[in-house]
């Protein structure tokens, strides 16, 4: 007897099983085996067949996901990272030496993805081959997997020019709320992302500005920091394979070919704490009245954590194929858990720029940041006035 791991429902399992467990953190499979009663003498060798397809498959499973917690970087990590490259919406980058006031608004997301992408490409490879053997065949030296994201959807903060305190200084106050449940056409109804901001930020302008007959206005050199709290919350239920494919799963038996129907469920939830210290240098410059260019670097000091979890399960809810006189009286399950939390990295070394437009008072800046280290992207959209 064999169980079908060679199947198109045999490889989803894995794969998705084996995105899931990308925390390396935890990793668990459950099981209960069936039980068959009747009058029929080959009950005793049922039982002990099933049971055996039963622990093939979770010793499988647990055999593919073995070394992932040394041999994976953390993906909770990659999460509190990306919650620290997203910590600059609503940016004013390169807009100092205002007199009074700026006040914006705007979106930034964030994403943290490996250099090399052969994990990637053998899991493109799994799912687009529906036949053979469901293994992996990857080179376990050279996974680089440390994939996350995160998006800061509505970003607000208030500038103030407060020279009356110390000359050239400008304070900001940031806030961001978002929540999925606003969106009342989500097109995934069972998702829920939720994400909240605040901080405090001040800059001083070092090198004042320099205007060179108004065509280009060079506004000097200007260094910052502040300190800024970020929640994301992440979470979905959801089923990870189409219904047709747990229907009759086919079990070769000594009583002849029954098949099993699963019922599958599967949640996730994902909930990161950062704290950020940004220290940067910017400067820019004003060419033609209202192109503006910003450069800058710097270094963003983070604290925090990332937490992930996820279960899975699956639990036979119908037997066809049984003889009159044979039932079912414990049916078979398997489920799994896993999780993990990290912290992001302290040191986030930065290279900034915009691309902005401002008339008259109305300032557009668009903000990319690469970050060195974690090879970490940010990209954000900013509208806002200025007085």
């Amino acid at each position: 007897m064999r169980i079908f791991f060679s199947g198109l429902a045999g490889k989803r399992l894995l794969v998705s099983v084996f995105l899931l467990s990308l925390t390396g953190m935890l990793f668990a499979v459950d099981i209960t085996l069936p039980h068959f009663t009747g009058s029929g003498h080959l009950i005793e060798e049922l039982n002990n067949e099933v049971a055996r397809v039963f622990m093939e498959y979770k010793n499988l499973i647990e055999s593919k996901l073995a070394f992932l917690p040394s041999s994976v970087p953390n993906l909770s990590g990659a999460f509190a990272n990306t919650s620290v490259f997203s910590n600059d919406g609503a940016s004013q980058r390169g807009y100092e030496g205002y007199k009074a006031f700026s006040l914006t608004a705007g979106f930034m997301g964030a994403l943290q993805f490996p250099r090399k992408f052969t994990l990637l490409d053998e899991i493109m490879n799994v799912i687009n081959d529906g036949e053979g053997d469901a293994g992996f065949d990857l080179d376990r030296d050279d996974l680089d997997i440390g994939i996350g994201f995160d998006a800061q959807v509505f970003n607000a903060q208030l500038g103030v020019n407060t020279s009356f305190l110390l000359k050239n200084l400008y304070l900001g106050f940031k806030f961001s709320i978002f929540d999925s449940s606003w969106i009342k056409a989500m097109p995934l109804s069972d998702l829920s992302f939720k994400t909240r901001s605040v901080g405090i930020t001040a800059k001083y302008q070092l090198i004042n500005q320099v205007n060179l007959f108004g065509l280009l206005l060079w506004r000097g050199l200007n260094l910052g920091t502040g300190l800024i709290w970020q929640n994301t919350s992440l979470g979905f239920t959801t089923s990870l394979f189409p219904e047709e494919d747990l229907k009759n799963f086919p079990i070769e038996t000594p009583i002849g070919p029954i098949r099993m129907q699963f019922d599958e469920t599967f949640r996730l939830g994902i909930e990161t704490n950062t704290f950020i210290i940004p220290i940067e240098a910017m400067t820019s410059i004003r060419l033609l009245w209202f192109l503006n260019l910003a450069l800058g670097a710097g270094v963003d000091i983070a604290f925090g954590s990332s937490n992930i979890s996820a279960r899975g399960s699956f639990v036979v809810s119908d037997v066809s194929g049984l003889p009159a006189d044979v039932t079912m009286d414990v049916a078979p399950s398997l489920s799994y858990g896993l999780g993990g939390k990290s912290a992001p990295s302290v040191f986030n070394l930065k290279a900034m720029g915009a691309v902005g437009f401002c008339f008259g008072p109305v300032i557009i800046d668009i903000p990319v940041t690469y970050y060195l280290i974690d090879n970490g992207y940010s990209l954000g959209v900013t509208f806002g006035v200025t007085f």
